[in-house]
């Protein structure tokens, strides 16, 4: 039924997989959807602790055609997700190929960068499955905002996610309260590698800790 039809499926889909959670007493709590720039490319940066952070991404910024780039291995075997990944415009790329994972990225950021989509990745590479930061992997971030000389780039927070599975699979935790920030846009153009990926993690570490305190 078209790109429009297979869009606003998965906003929906993805909208109630957070309601469901409403089952287990979850609430969620989203802070900053003011920041969201309207008309502009953007790279939603988000740290990654499980795969409860994927919902809101789409809910939140779904007027921003937020896409993903995902390790290949998801494209297959997961109900829906897999083929989200493989049919919905987002990037699947081979983490273990190094410079050809690089230069996918790079040629996806210029054809996200031409239709005004919202890239999303996660820098740490893997999910945390804690609330603990790992160390942000710069090169595709950095990839993508060569290729998206124009890009903001606009942290998204998640806060505690990981507790939902806290005990495992099942039984899965009750009353939790999900948080999310999103925090003030920027433009990277002017930051080195390492100057940004010093500041990225700052950014991300003072709010952790800020509502964690």
């Amino acid at each position: 039924m078209g790109y429009e039809a297979h869009r606003w499926s998965v906003i929906y889909l993805n909208r109630v997989l957070m309601l469901i959670q409403g089952l287990l007493l979850t609430r969620h709590q989203i802070m900053g959807t003011g920041k969201i720039p309207i008309v502009q490319s953007i790279i939603i940066v988000s740290n990654h602790q499980n795969m409860m952070d994927i919902p809101p991404l789409i809910w939140y910024f779904r007027h921003q055609h937020p896409k993903f780039i995902s390790k290949k291995e998801l494209g297959r075997g997961i109900p829906s997700i897999s083929f989200n990944l493989r049919k919905g415009g987002s990037l699947l790329i081979d983490r273990n190929s190094g410079n050809n994972a690089i230069t996918q990225i790079s040629q996806y950021g210029h054809q996200m960068n031409k239709i005004n989509h919202a890239v999303v990745i996660f820098p740490e590479g893997t999910r945390s499955n804690s609330a603990h930061l790992s160390p942000f992997k710069m090169g595709g971030l950095k990839a993508l905002i060569d290729a998206m000389p124009e890009a903001l780039i606009v942290p998204f927070v998640v806060h505690n996610n990981y507790q939902i599975f806290e005990k495992g699979k099942f039984p899965l935790k009750l009353k939790n309260h999900l948080k999310y920030s999103i925090l003030d846009p920027f433009s990277p153009k002017d930051l080195d590698v390492d100057t940004l990926k010093a500041k990225l993690e700052d950014i991300y570490q003072n709010e952790l800790n800020k509502l964690h305190s």
